[in-house]
């Protein structure tokens, strides 16, 4: 009993330390700057169509996107957003959280690589519509 009360503590701060950082401000900073749009595609009973290629650039600055080209989900314009970590479908559920990107009425799973060159907005509003983005 001696030796759990002893390791207790270090098994926690080892659990700890290594969890993973749910905090949005890695992604808030990754996000900011110039985003090309590569393409849209949707994936929707069991078929997988392309629905634009390109013609489209954000400007993500801190708390402003500037969209400059009609997409499939937001016309030109200026929109502001937020990034919260929480669940996509039902925010009070306590598990799984994503980084979730509100712009004007759409919200997006957003997921950037490892080195920042490449973003993924995942909006399932109608099957997945992916917005595939390179700086």
């Amino acid at each position: 009993m001696k030796k759990f009360k002893f390791f207790l503590p270090i098994f926690m701060m080892v659990f700890v330390s290594c969890s993973t950082d749910n905090s949005t401000t890695n992604i808030n900073e990754k996000i900011i700057g110039f985003w090309n749009l590569t393409n849209i595609t949707q994936k929707k009973n069991n078929e997988l169509k392309v629905l634009q290629n390109g013609n489209s650039t954000f400007e993500f600055k801190s708390n402003s996107v500037n969209i400059n080209g009609n997409t499939y989900l937001n016309e030109t314009g200026n929109y502001s957003y937020i990034i919260s970590i929480e669940n996509y479908f039902n925010p009070d559920l306590l598990e799984p959280k994503n980084n979730v990107l509100k712009i004007g009425n759409n919200k997006f799973v957003v997921e950037i690589d490892y080195d920042g060159q490449n973003m993924i907005l995942t909006n399932y509003s109608d099957g997945r519509i992916i917005y595939y983005l390179s700086k």
